[in-house]
This record gives C-alpha cells, structure tokens and sequence, in this order.
C-alpha cells in the first residue's frame, strides 16, 4: 500500500472530517542551543573545480574568490558512482554505498531482472474492504525510504542543536526525525512520479511517441454560439485513484484523479482565461501564472480533498493553440503525503514563503528534452525555480542564529549543465561542437553563456550568506560532483550482446528485459542502471546461471575487456570498479557486481539503463541532455570551499559529515566514516 493508501485509510478508520490531515505541532528537544558559533552549508550540485576555478581567475565569481583565499578550497572527492542520490545519501550518513544502499538512480529486482527505484524499496499489496464500488484500506505497507544509516542532522538534534535542512536529496520519504528537515531530489509529484508535463496544443503534428508529458489534443469549440470557437477544455491529472483501485493494481491512464481545466480564448487579443477548478488566471501569450491550488476529490462530495498545486505557461494562442501545465505538484498547504519532517514543516514554509515547488527536480528538463520548450521557454521556468530557491535561502538566513546549523540545497547549476552543455562546453572553450548542438544552433548567441550566469547566481547567494550570518559562523560550501560533456551514449547491454555475455531468444538482437526477451539459461550478465552491471549468479537472481564459484574470474574477464573497449581512439570505459573491492558496510552484498566508471563524454543511454537492448553499441548523444557526471569519480571530483583553513588535502564526502557532527562535539554515529575537515 503506498504511503497515500494508508493515510486515506487511517482516515477512515479514524472518520477524521473535512481536511485532509491535521497538523501535527512537534515539541522541541527542549536542549539548550551550544555556545559556540554555528554552521551555514550551502550545497550546490553539481558545481566542477574547473569551472569554478576558471570563472574566479576571470573575476566572475568574487565572492568564491575571496572565501576561497581567505579560506581554503580544493576538490572534494565524489561517490563512486557519482550519481546525485549515491553522492548526497553518502553525504547525509557519512557512509559509503555499502552502508547506506543507495547504489544508482535505478536498482534491480533479482527476482524478476526488472528495474526498480533506488528509493523505495517494493512493497507487498495490502488488502482492502470493497463497499460500493470502493476499495477502503485496511491493512497494508507505506513506502519507506530505502537509505539506511543515520542522517546527520538527527544526532545534532539530539545534542541540542536547531536545525534546519532545506531540500535535500534522497530524503523522500522522508525518514523519521523532528529535525526541520525539507524533501528535495526524489520528491514526487501528485502522480507518484517524477514530474509529469501537460501540453494542451491544436498542433496535430506535434510527435505523440516518446513523450515524458500528457500530450493532450485539443480543438476549440463556439460554447456561446457567436460564430467563433473560442473555448478549449482539457484535463489535469493528479494522483491515482486508490480507493476505486483493487490492492496491488498498477493505475492505468484511466485511473487517475482529474480536475477539468478550461481556456477561454479572448476574440480580439492574445489573452486567455485559464479555469482550473475553482482556480482561475488571466494570461496573456507568453505568461506565467502563479501556482493555482487544485483539489482532487477521493470521495464523492469533497469529502475528501486532496490538494496540489499547477503552474500554466501560455506558449501561443494563435494560429495554433499551445498551453503548458507544469505537473501537479503537492501542496505544501496540506500535503497530500509527507514531505518534510515534522509533517507540519512543509505548512510552516508555506506560511512564511506561499507556494513553491515541491517536486522534487522542479526545473522541467523533460519539456526541454521533448522540445515542448525551447530554450527561451525553460529560462522562463528555470527562473520560477530559482525564484523559489532565494526565497527559501532568505528565509534561511533570516532563521539562522549563531549556534545553529542549516544546510541550503541549490539545484540549478546541476541541471542546466545537464540540458545546456550542448550550446557550449563551460570547461574548454575550444571544445568540438556537441553532437546535439545543430538542432539548437540558432540558441547559441542567446543562451551559450547562461552556464556563466548560474554560476554567478551562486556567487551572488554566497555573497548574501557570508554577509547576513553571525562574524563567527563557520560557512561551508560543497558540490556532490562536477561535470563532463555528454557527446557519446553507450548501450552496455548491447555491448554485452556483442560479446557473448547477454543472449537475446529466437537470435534476435534488439529487445527490452522487461519484456521477456532474454535468455536467461545462456546470459551471464547484463545491465540496469546508469552505471551498474550485475552477473545472473545461481541463486541470487531468479534463473541463475554463473557458478559464486565462477564470479570471480568471470568479472576479471569482463572488466578487462570495458577497460579495453575503445571508440575509435578514444576509451569508453575508465576503469569497471568491482563492487566487492570499493564498497564495505552492511550492505554490501547489495551492490553492482561491477560499477562501469565512464571516461569522459561517454555515458550510459537511457534505453540500457532500462534493461534495452538495441542495435548499435555506441552512438551520438543527441539529446538535449548534453552534459554529465554519470562517469568514473576521478573526472568529475565536486568542490569544497569554507571561510576557514581546510587541514589538509583529498577529503571526500563523507569528511563534510563528520565534520558537521565533531564541530559540535558530538560523537560519530556507528558505521559514519569520514574526519574533520579542519583537523591538522
């Protein structure tokens, strides 16, 4: 049962009326705050010593330059891999993926060989009593978040310290604590996904397949019958439809809650009326509305609202139709589930601040990829974002008092490096042209240098941070890993065909692992995920095959050849990494039998990393998605800076945990790694 499931049954079960949840008020540990300075942390993903340390030099970033000489500044080791939810839970436990468990984005289900979240581990239906037509919950297992360890902020609180994390990643669902604690990366939309777009067009030409939004085609209609179509309706999609679900059904397009959404077209100008709900907005071609609060009825007569909240982006409205949704994001009001610790955290914030984006990976990099957005457009949106991010480091700064420790998550330098690299390499300027880059090439006197612009943005936040803190605070800044270009997508599932390792039936040579296209009694290894790669061990998956006598041997004979795999004159793979050697802790055995550590420009396609197998082994990354850090941790190493001199030198993540515990004097949780940073 998922986490919505079991509170709309406590609800019944408790027959709470009219809102949806109460408001929980969390006592405090009732600790005195330590007498000594506090500890401000601004986390910037995916910011590159190179970049960085090029702009400084340029005398674009003066506030980094001065912290940084003042101060110290170095690389900071990544995670191995250095994916964003591998790097950030290895910072928030101070372990490696060994002890915590987070290994990629994407896991694999040794029982079925199909991919599943990193985040969640899978959980069993419950079951439910069906009255008329309903399915009420009765019994049943929420998600849990499937990181393990002891998240920093928990000891500190313990020991007396206030405080307060804004949008950390790898945190939903949030684990349970009374820290302040706010979800970021991973923090689904109301759907239960990753952030799902709706695009309402008259354009019967825009492509239908492969699309990451709810592609809705639309024709006006003359409601008021005055001769001119001028009413388009559409409908929003919120959460699934659980109590008209059966236990373990999986929502279909059909199985969603939905509110209509109305645009009524003015005759004379480029205005529209947007209706969504009881919500409504003026915009005119080319606007942004604010969030719109909309309210999702699981039971007949509102007795059971369940709200979110939607932006709409007004692309065009003549000669054709084009209007932009954002997803339905939860509601910070009432979220619909938790996402923050206290549950009444998030409603805190919105009293302070209003609305703002909860899901997750709020920038729409999904629209920029489909070419819903052009680059003008996910400007727009991206500013929205960045909008929100002041404010909530405003408030921030506005809360902090000496003795405190607040960290601040900033996400945009990450993703536009990922969707913007292609208009111009930030790190060699003299670099070849992306791949990716001739469909966008009118883009390029507009946007090339809007990379720059993020990274000033950052310098501008850290100028606020260094002068609104008490004098004695500590301030560190720390990026989980840097950034390459992304010119090269690698199908290493294809790879495998090629040599022997993975064997599609009936000899052919594309197919998808979820789809029963594998011959397991013949294939000795194969690919889920960005970076790993597992052998069909006897015993362990489903339809075993490889001897554990034989692994060994059989991950040599494999790694040997990644490492040897060249493109041209070019190596593809820097180093295969076996799980046995660079992981320890108690989940160790959970680990990629081999973790693939791309050199640079190459990384793993999308279709491998869900278990596809295609034709070629290599191809030309044409993508908008142009730049990466899915690679081997030695060429995308993160940056840590602080307005106090660093110890000594190599500190990886794990040491900025420590770090923030031993300040504090608090002791080391059992299995955290990592040493003071200030620490001759």
């Amino acid at each position: 049962m998922n986490a919505l499931a079991r509170r709309i049954g406590r609800r019944l079960r408790n027959a709470v009326p009219a809102t949806l949840f109460a408001l929980v008020l969390t006592a405090s540990c009732g600790k005195a705050p330590p007498d000594q300075p506090g500890i401000f942390v601004l986390g910037v993903d995916g910011m590159d010593p190179v970049i960085l340390s090029r702009l400084m030099e340029e005398g674009k970033m003066p506030n980094f330059k001065k912290m940084a000489e003042s101060g110290g500044y170095q690389d900071l080791g990544t995670a191995n891999p250095p994916q964003s939810p591998v790097a950030w839970s290895t910072f928030v436990t101070g372990r490696n993926p060994g002890g915590h468990g987070i290994y990629d984005f994407v896991h694999r289900d040794p029982k079925t060989y199909l991919p599943i979240s990193s985040a969640t581990p899978p959980v069993e239906p419950g079951t439910a009593i069906e009255v008329f037509g309903y399915y009420l919950p009765v019994s049943g297992e929420a998600p849990t978040n499937a990181r393990s360890g002891v998240p920093f902020w928990d000891p500190l609180l313990a020991a007396g310290v206030d405080v307060e994390v804004f949008r950390i990643p790898g945190n939903y669902p949030p684990t349970p604590s009374d820290a302040k604690v706010l979800s970021g990366m991973g923090t689904v939309d109301m759907r239960g996904g990753y952030g799902t777009y709706s695009w309402f067009t008259t354009d019967a030409s825009q492509g239908r397949e492969n699309l990451k939004g709810d592609i809705q085609l639309v024709s006006p209609s003359d409601d008021d019958l005055d001769g001119t179509p001028d009413t388009v309706r559409g409908t929003l999609k919120g959460p699934p439809d659980l109590l008209r679900l059966p236990p373990g059904k999986i929502p279909e397009d059909s199985d969603y809650l939905t509110v209509p959404v109305t645009f009524r077209i003015d005759p004379d100008e480029d205005v529209v009326l947007v209706e969504a709900g009881d919500s409504r907005a003026v915009l005119r071609e080319g606007e942004w509305s604010d969030w719109m609060a909309l309210g999702f009825d699981a039971l007949p007569g509102g007795m059971m609202p369940l709200e979110g909240i939607v932006r709409f982006y007004v692309r065009q409205i003549r000669p054709e139709f084009e209007v932009y949704a954002s997803p339905v994001n939860i509601s910070p009001a009432a979220a619909a589930q938790d996402i923050s610790t206290p549950s009444d955290f998030a409603s805190e914030l919105y009293d302070l601040l209003g609305y703002f984006y909860t899901q997750g990976m709020p920038e729409d990099t999904n629209a920029l990829k489909d070419r819903i957005f052009n680059d003008d457009d996910y400007q727009k949106q991206v500013a929205l974002v960045q909008q929100d991010a002041q404010a909530m480091l405003d408030l921030a700064l506005t809360r902090f008092q000496r003795g405190d420790m607040t960290f601040v998550y900033l996400s945009d330098i990450d993703l536009q490096c990922h969707m913007l690299w292609r208009l111009g390499d930030p790190k060699d300027p003299h670099a070849d042209p992306h791949p990716a880059l001739a469909a966008d090439a009118h883009a390029v006197s507009e946007h090339g240098d809007d990379l720059v612009g993020y990274y000033e943005d950052v310098d501008v936040m850290l100028g606020e941070v260094l002068e609104r803190v008490p004098e004695d605070t500590l301030v560190v800044v720390m990026s989980d890993h840097g950034f390459q270009p992304f010119t090269r997508k690698v199908h290493l599932n294809s790879w495998l065909r090629d040599n022997g390792y993975l064997v599609l039936k009936d000899g052919k040579k594309t197919g998808q692992i979820a789809t029963g296209d594998v011959d397991w009694s013949k294939t000795k290894a194969f690919g889920i995920g960005f970076n790993a790669l597992y052998l069909n061990v006897q015993g362990r998956e489903a339809e075993g095959i490889v001897p554990p006598s034989g692994t060994d041997a059989l991950l040599e004979e494999i790694g040997d050849k990644l490492e040897a795999w060249r493109d041209g004159d070019r190596q593809v793979v820097r180093k295969a990494h076996r799980g046995s050697q660079i992981y320890s802790g108690d989940r160790a055995a959970e680990a990629p039998d081999l973790v693939v550590g791309y050199d640079i420009g190459y990384g793993a396609s999308d279709e491998s990393t869900l278990g596809e197998i295609v034709e070629p082994e290599i191809e030309d990354n044409l993508s908008r998605w142009s730049g990466n850090h899915l690679m081997d941790p030695e060429v995308v190493p993160g940056v840590l800076l602080a307005n106090r001199k660093l110890g000594r030198t190599g500190y990886s993540l794990p040491d900025v945990t420590a770090t923030l515990l031993t300040h504090y004097g608090v002791p080391l949780p059992e299995g955290m790694e990592g040493k003071d940073i200030f620490a001759p």
